[in-house]
This record gives structure tokens, C-alpha cells and sequence, in this order.
């Protein structure tokens, strides 16, 4: 049903959708990462109906994963001849993805912000994982509302993941396990109804709203300071 619900709101039924159940674990950094390239031959339907056939089956839907891995899907969608850039057809969301701050921290400011969310989902481990509207006609176009889009998120606390600026990226895969917790969807279509209209808002609010947010996200972090530093960031924040 996670899998259903993230197809049926980030695709139209023709539109062809990238995914990897193939992982490859980096022990430096006790990490999982796709190993492949993934699949990039299924059409939404396609998806949809292995899903209505296979209802308590995700692995008979898109294979046998790696359950201590989890899996990944690419959010735009793709031509069938690849996975890059140059192969999606529609620059219509981003990725925001930080890791930086608890789960719960990175959830609110997400909403604070009112990004035009069409689907928020846990990662599973560490993040959150936001499809942003963005709608770009253009590579240019896609690059500089992706550049606003993070900039603002940082301005506002949330550091982000820069590597995931690119249109064929994947998101966490909804519906999948990864260890012992699931990787699963937070909310679907949230916030403002789309990026201009977003951003039309930031700017209206005349850094109001992105002042409050930094200064609390600064409040916040200074609270796990020791003792001393803490008190010294009171002192400074009293009189700023």
C-alpha cells in the first residue's frame, strides 16, 4: 500500500518508473548504497497492477531485495533508455534530504517552512525524505529553483544534502523494510500547492519567517552545548 500510494501521487500511468533492490554495503561507513544502476523498463500501471496481483507480496512486485539494505526509487520519471539526467522526462520534484538533526526537528521545520510537499517518507535510518514540487521547464530552470529551494533550507536549519540535486535521483523506497524498521510514507500532499506559490510566500514574508526559524534552530542546538558555551550563547543572543 506505501508503494501504491507513492506511484499513484509522483506518476501518471504511462510514465516509466526507475527503482534498485540492489545494494552494495560501504564498511568504512557502515552504509548501504544501490550497487546497480536499478530498473528502468516499468510504467506506473505496470507497478500498480503487479501490486493489486501481489497485494502482501512487495518482493514478487520488484524482486528480492535486501531487507538489511532496503531499496530506492527515482521520483521523476525516465525515458527507458537510462538513468540519468538526460533520461527524465519530467523535471518535476526534488529531493530535500538532511540527516543532521533528529527525525522529529527535521519534520517540523519542513513544515514550518510550507514546502510544497507531494510526498514526505522516513528513510528508515537517519532522514527524512521530501519530493518537492518544482515543476522546472528547463535543466537551467530545475538548477536554480533547486539552488532557492536548498537555500533557503539551510537558512533555516536544516542542512542539506547537496548530492541530491539531481533530477534522476532516488528517494528511499516506501513499503520496503531497511533492518529492523520499515521505510515508509509521513504525508502526502503538503504544504503550498506549488513551488511559485511557495516561494511568492517566502518572499512576502520579508525574512520575517526565516529569521524566527534560524534563531530557533540556533536556541535549539545551543541547548546540547556544555554548560558554559550555552550560557555565553544566552549572553549574546540577550543582547542581540
Amino acid at each position: 500500500d506505501e508503494l501504491r500510494r507513492y506511484i499513484q501521487a509522483l506518476f501518471k500511468p504511462d510514465e516509466i518508473v526507475g527503482f534498485c533492490i540492489d545494494a552494495q554495503k560501504d564498511e568504512d561507513r557502515n552504509k548501504w548504497t544501490p550497487a546497480s544502476k536499478g530498473a528502468y523498463g516499468m510504467t506506473a500501471k505496470a507497478i500498480l497492477n503487479a501490486i493489486k496481483k501481489h497485494p502482501d507480496d512487495i518482493k514478487a512486485v520488484i524482486g528480492d531485495y535486501n531487507e538489511e539494505a532496503g531499496a530506492w526509487i527515482r521520483f521523476n520519471p525516465l525515458d527507458g533508455a537510462g538513468v540519468s539526467n538526460q533520461n527524465v522526462t519530467e523535471l518535476r520534484y526534488a529531493l530535500v534530504e538532511s540527516d543532521t538533526l533528529e527525525i522529529e526537528r527535521q519534520k517540523a521545520i519542513m513544515e514550518e517552512l510550507q514546502l510544497p510537499i507531494a510526498v514526505m517518507l522516513y528513510s528508515g535510518g537517519k532522514s527524512i525524505h521530501a519530493i518537492v514540487k518544482v515543476d522546472a521547464v528547463t535543466v537551467q530552470d530545475y538548477r536554480e529553483k533547486v539552488d532557492y529551494l536548498y537555500r533557503i533550507c539551510e537558512k533555516n536549519g536544516l542542512s542539506i544534502d547537496k548530492q541530491n540535486k539531481n533530477p534522476s535521483r532516488m528517494s528511499r523506497m516506501p513499503g520496503v523494510k531497511r533492518g529492523d524498521k520499515n521505510q515508509y510514507i509521513l504525508a502526502e500532499n503538503i504544504g503550498l500547492a506549488s513551488f511559485d506559490e511557495w516561494k511568492e510566500y517566502i518572499e512576502n514574508e520579508g525574512n520575517v519567517l526565516l529569521d524566527r526559524y534560524t534563531t530557533s534552530n540556533a536556541i535549539y542546538q545551543a541547548s546540547k552545548l556544555p554548560k558554559e558555551e550555552r550560557e555565553k550563547f544566552c549572553d549574546w543572543l540577550f543582547d542581540y
